[in-house]
């Protein structure tokens, strides 16, 4: 029988799940310590690698070769610099540094270790996570050993576990708030019985837990300064970000709470009120309240319409979240559920809903019949083509939308464009992405590039068909085709390419993890 196996890999926090005999997910403790999640933390100390919260231990003593938050950074090109003690431009780096995907992969196969046959797995992505970010989570999955069944988005699992649950009464249109520790999604739902129908979605991907810890960080320095004259934090932040997180996660249980802090001039003890804390990170909770409100005029619903509130992510636990979303919805979240656990559940069962039958037991194959899943499509996909100014009667380039947002997935669809002048021998064929209905090619993401060599001497006005296919893991399908020439390009964005991942997984093989 084929292990079903879902991962959540976050920002502050990692889970792996698999799925029980009885088609029940179980969520799988570390070996060490028994935690049932891990904190996404690396430190590497030349080849010798330590993974989780152990890393963590290292933020004193060796602060920059400890490396966090690789998930926001996973879109970008960029490397962590083992001397510098930070992210800096991959132009910049040098071979010993660590991409975002490779951070991720060795986070990936400490989470490996925690169960048995980790071949295939269902992994996790924020809703709002775009192309870029996507391919390198596969990529980091693929250097740890793993292939990827599929990616699903973070809400959207955390529903379809809320969905599975015994004794928990989900049902009609439902609201997910994801406010993990790095970003933060909020999805709408139809849930009937266990079919679950993702409307919309919407989210922040630098959102999240760490900048409430920031927050705290800047009213100790600030206490520290009035007192000392000079920041208490003068050097490294990370060091400064666990003793924040404690005071945060302190400050969601009781009104005040005093911390001893050691700078540069010696130790203070500092009291922060929860009414200075809340008031610190009001502009954030300011934005989830925008984000719920750009949803429901999305899906064309009010508060009323909402039938549950649902909560995932550690951050949830704050009073001031709670009572955010009651001022603006109306009615108070549902409780009772382990918001650390909610995704990573989910995407075990969404490994069993991708799992042949032939792979199942009968228990699992029992508990998986009635549940179904239909998500959308969180961005506008376009490309980029020429049209006529009206105004000005010249040609201009501009953002032509070819799949919208929101739209239920999978999906294709064919949209005709033609060359534009006599004897056109290339067409640049180009994939953009947008969080809005953009024409103009500033405000879009350029995703792919490259050009189509088209038979010559040909008039203007030929025909170029091109077709986007959109599955339901995020990854984009592409084709521009010249129809009068047979002439094509075609592309698939999300996997990475196989010499990439060979030369990545023999630096990769180098590291020794404990």
């Amino acid at each position: 029988m084929t292990k079903v196996i879902g991962i959540d890999l976050g920002t502050t926090f990692s889970a792996i799940a698999s799925l029980d005999d009885l088609g029940n997910p179980e969520v799988h403790p570390s070996i060490e310590d028994n935690r049932r999640i891990t904190a996404s933390a690396v430190f590497v100390d030349g080849k010798d690698v330590i993974v989780g919260d152990k890393a963590l231990n290292f933020t004193l003593e060796k602060p920059k070769q400890v490396i966090t938050f690789a998930k926001r950074q996973m879109e970008n090109d960029v490397v962590f610099s083992i001397s510098q003690g930070n992210w800096i431009d991959k132009k910049d780096g040098s071979s010993e540094d660590l991409t975002p995907a490779q951070v991720s992969s060795l986070i990936l196969k400490k989470l490996k270790d925690y169960t048995s046959d980790v071949k295939r797995a269902v992994i996790t992505v924020p809703a709002m996570f775009a192309e870029k970010a996507r391919k390198a989570t596969i990529e980091a999955a693929n250097l740890a050993g793993i292939e990827v069944i599929e990616l699903i988005n973070e809400p959207t699992a955390a529903v379809l576990h809320y969905a599975s649950l015994p004794g928990v009464q989900i049902g009609g249109r439902v609201m997910i708030y994801d406010l993990g520790g790095g970003t933060f999604d909020v999805t709408i739902a139809e849930v009937k019985n266990k079919k679950v129908d993702v409307i919309t979605s919407r989210g922040d991907k630098f959102l999240g837990g760490k900048d409430f810890d920031n927050e705290i960080i800047k009213i100790l320095n600030k206490k520290y300064i009035e007192k000392f004259s000079v920041n208490a934090f003068q050097e490294y932040e990370i060091n400064a970000l666990k003793k924040a997180e404690e005071i945060k996660k302190n400050l969601s249980i009781k009104d005040r709470v005093s911390a001893t802090i050691t700078g540069p001039k010696g130790s203070l003890n500092i009291e922060i009120s929860r009414e200075e804390f809340e008031e610190s990170i009001q502009v954030f909770i300011e934005k989830t309240k925008m984000l719920i409100e750009e949803a429901l005029e999305a899906s064309n619903m009010n508060p009323s319409r909402i039938n549950q509130i649902l909560l995932v992510g550690g951050s949830t636990r704050i009073p001031l979240v709670v009572e955010s979303i009651k001022a603006i919805m109306g009615k108070p979240p549902l409780k009772g559920v382990n918001v650390d656990e909610a995704v990573v559940c989910g995407a075990a069962i969404y490994a069993g809903l991708k799992t042949e039958d032939k792979s199942l037991s009968d228990g699992q194959k029992e508990k998986l019949k009635q549940v179904e899943l239909t998500d959308v499509c969180n961005f506008y996909l376009g490309t980029l083509a020429i049209t006529t100014d009206p105004r000005t009667r010249r040609q201009i380039v501009y953002n032509s939308i070819i799949i919208n947002r929101d739209e239920k997935l999978p999906i294709s669809v064919t949209k005709s464009y033609y060359t534009t002048h006599e004897n056109q021998t290339e067409l640049e064929c180009t994939v953009t992405q947008s969080e809005g209905p953009e024409e103009n090619r500033e405000f879009v993401n350029l995703i792919h590039s490259q050009i189509l060599k088209l038979p010559p001497n040909r008039p203007a006005s030929q025909k170029i068909d091109i077709t986007y296919s959109y599955d339901v893991s995020g990854i984009i399908h592409c084709l521009f085709f010249d129809v009068d020439s047979g002439s094509q390009h075609e592309i698939e964005l999300n996997p990475v390419s196989t010499k990439q991942i060979d030369e990545s997984k023999k630096i990769m093989q180098e590291f020794i993890i404990e």
